[in-house]
């Protein structure tokens, strides 16, 4: 099963590095002096919002010497290799390591051989000698899925090296049932109807294909390909109407402004508050609510939303410092009386990580006080980066935090309507181009019959594709399910037919080898479900770790059998006549850091060093007014990325103490994470402390951090000190617990 969530690709005009080099029997590998890429034509077919595109190069060598050549090429993101051909013969699917035999005198050279290492963004094209005034076709055929955001589907065709020469690109759009295609934007060219075209240099090249999305439903489109063992390769497209928000003019800001935003940065958060602000309907009125442990308002009054009131509050959001904490109930409960007597809806604007704290549901939109009627919530998360440095040695994506708290931000949305936005920091600027979406309706709580793992929400002029393989009779039972401010029921509607195979294709490039097996199987059953998605790949290949693609001699009588048995299944030799002057093995995908929480001894030496000293004056100021004070508390810890986002606290009853405890608490500095070591969760930590007096002096005995995170509570075998009361901060003595 693949999940394509929409995303909006950046646009940016950047160069790239392709490789067009040549080599020979007698010439070391070297960029291209000899060859040539004569010519470049490219068709991109859209249908619904799978995107099929085939490249035609003409390669010719006018010199002097037969040269071999070596072209590496990028592909659109997300896109599989689906073929290739030399001069109108197919390549065959063959096994991507298939050793390599020289003696070539009676089978003849193979022409060619297209092959993707493994974590590649491209392709590799190895083209055995062309002769001198000849020409070769090379035709690659390749697919992918676009993203629907800010009403158009969206994809990227990659830039080309200036070795290269500019290619030629042909556009055609097919919009399925319930929308129509306005407009074709490549790049800077803008064609008017189904039909555009551009031409790629040496930058990428964003091509958007505007929609007219008809409704103030969402749309759904299904696009089917039977597999085997009774099983199909679907493809789902959900499009949101471009429908207006009924309000806004009165509209609140809550920005967090908790120690955890410092992962996002505050020139983040204020970047996001001017473009919000600068997309407000005129004459609107704003404040501002920024909200750690506490809440407080940072204009003091409703005012106009012009640009002096949002400098106001970029300025205090930036200068402010960050603590521990992040009460959104308090935020909420002091954006209540903003609503009141409010004609009209009022936007309440949540920036945040979605680390915070507050009660789900229901209770989190009582402190509020608003009803569908009188108030949207539009949620804006900002992840993080998971690894700034170094992301690609540590095997992980820089793109892959997610709050372990998102369910409580996203509630208020689903009760009330607004919409919900996660972005990725590093892809801000983009996102924010579609800004005006933000602050548009939503639909959520989203269900499609048994599909798991959907998207809950999609935004007015925003979308998502889902591609699942699934039993065949399943779909007929499928019906898209949400709410906005009422429940909605969308009908599934037949999109355009996709080209032969491409989504069976698509479907099977990440499929393990049980996906068509069925609950608790046997084990003739899931045999039986490899061997179908075996028979399915190579009936459907694509260039990858498992496939590659060899165009195979014709020379000869023994060349021609020896592609008939290639054909049917037999093993394959490459044939040479020039060695590859690389290393032929695929080059093998880095091995993922394996993650952990806050370890347990980093939890056992933060509330020693930090937590305990603060504790000890806290008990000895108590003991002023109640000398016989003792016992023992507990403190229950929340901690995520950095913060203490809340703690509570089982006291003594000693209001002053419990007071200065828990203060004490929220004043802690846990470090920083490191995505490439931890893992981007919440902590909870249960700590005690024992206060009693002795020989008439205060001592305090540390607790052990018993924390509900998956760490290895096992491997902590270390002494932790502990006070034994003899100095005012007691005689550290090592105690084995």
């Amino acid at each position: 099963m693949k999940l394509v969530t929409c995303v909006v690709l950046m646009a940016a005009q950047t160069a790239h590095a392709a490789v067009f080099d040549e080599y020979g029997a007698s010439t070391p590998r070297r960029p291209v002096e000899q060859l040539t890429e004569e010519a470049c034509d490219m068709d991109v077919d859209l249908r619904g919002a799978l995107v099929t595109i085939e490249v035609r190069q003409r390669l010719t060598n006018p010199g002097p010497d037969p040269l071999a050549a070596l072209l590496e090429l990028d592909l659109p993101a997300g896109a599989e290799v689906l073929g290739f051909a030399i001069n109108g013969e197919t390549a065959l699917p063959v096994k991507a390591t298939s050793g390599v035999d020289r003696d070539t005198s009676v089978m003849g050279v193979d022409p060619g051989w297209l092959q993707r290492d493994a974590g590649a963004s491209g392709y590799r094209v190895v083209l055995q000698p062309i002769a001198t005034g000849a020409a070769v076709t090379l035709t690659t055929r390749y697919a992918t899925i676009a993203h629907y955001s800010g009403g158009a589907m969206r994809f990227e065709l990659p830039g080309r090296d200036a070795k290269l020469a500019p290619c030629r690109v042909s556009i055609r759009a097919t919009a399925g049932p319930g929308a129509t295609v306005k407009k074709i934007i490549a790049g800077t060219t803008e064609s008017a109807g189904r039909n555009g075209s551009t031409v790629i240099e040496h930058t990428d090249v964003p091509i958007a294909v505007e929609l007219d999305v008809a409704g103030t439903t969402p749309v759904v489109w299904t696009q089917t390909q039977t597999l085997g063992a009774g099983h199909a390769a679907t493809l789902v497209t959900v499009l949101g109407p471009r429908v207006k928000s009924d309000g806004g003019r009165r509209v609140i800001f809550l920005v967090d402004g908790s120690r955890s935003m410092d992962l996002v940065g505050r020139h983040h958060v204020t970047q996001v508050i001017e473009r919000i602000g600068a997309a407000l309907p005129a004459g609107s009125e704003i404040e501002a609510i920024v909200f750690d442990r506490t809440a407080t308002r940072i204009l003091g009054d409703v005012k106009p939303a012009t640009p002096e009131t949002l400098a106001k509050i970029r300025d205090t959001v930036s200068a402010r410092a960050s603590s521990n904490g992040s009460d959104l109930s308090a935020a909420f409960a002091l954006a209540k009386p903003l609503l009141d007597g409010v004609r009209g809806q009022t936007m309440v604007v949540l920036i945040t990580d979605g680390i915070v704290e507050g009660p789900t549901g229901a209770a989190l939109t009582t402190a509020l006080g608003g009803k569908p009627s009188t108030v949207d919530v539009h949620t804006v998360v900002l992840d993080p980066t998971a690894a700034p440095s170094g992301a690609a040695s540590a095997g992980l994506d820089p793109a892959q935090t997610t709050s372990p708290t998102i369910d409580i931000v996203r509630d208020p949305v689903n009760l009330v309507g607004g919409s919900f936005v996660e972005v990725d920091i590093s892809n801000l600027g983009a996102e924010l181009a579609s800004v005006d979406e933000w602050l548009r309706p939503a639909w959520n709580d989203l269900a499609l019959g048994t599909v798991p793992d959907l998207p809950s929400t999609v935004r007015a002029g925003g979308g998502w594709t889902h591609l699942v393989v699934h039993p065949a009779k399943a779909a007929s039972k499928w019906k898209l399910t949400g709410r906005a401010e009422q429940p909605f029921t969308s009908k599934l509607r037949a999109g355009p037919t996709a080209p032969t195979g491409t989504l069976a294709a698509l479907a099977l490039a990440t499929a393990p080898d049980t996906l068509l097996v069925p609950a608790d199987p046997t084990d003739d059953q899931i045999e039986a479900a490899r061997a179908t998605v075996a028979t399915q790949r190579l009936a459907h290949p694509v260039a990858g770790e498992t496939y590659a693609f060899a165009v195979v001699a014709r020379s000869t009588k023994v060349a021609k059998a020896r592609r008939q048995v290639i054909e049917g299944g037999g093993k394959y030799e490459r044939l040479l006549a020039i060695p590859d002057p690389f290393e032929t093995e695929p080059v093998a995908a880095p091995t993922p850091v394996t993650a952990s929480a806050i370890a347990k001894e980093t939890l056992a030496r933060l509330f020693r060093d930090q937590l305990q000293p603060k504790a000890y004056n806290c008990y000895t100021r108590a003991l002023g007014t109640n000398p016989k004070l003792a016992g023992t508390v507990k403190y229950q810890f929340r901690l995520g990325r950095g913060e203490v986002t809340g703690v509570t606290l089982d006291g003594l009853g000693d209001a002053q103490l419990d007071a200065c405890l828990l203060d004490a608490a929220y004043v802690l500095t846990p470090p920083l994470p490191d995505f490439t070591v931890n893992a981007d969760d919440l902590t909870i930590a249960n700590y005690p402390l024992t206060f009693q007096r002795k020989e008439n002096k205060p001592i305090i005995i540390l607790g052990d951090a018993d924390s509900e995170s998956p760490i290895d509570i096992e491997g902590l075998r270390k002494p932790v000190p502990v006070p034994d009361g003899t100095t005012p901060l007691g005689d550290l003595r090592p105690t084995t617990p």
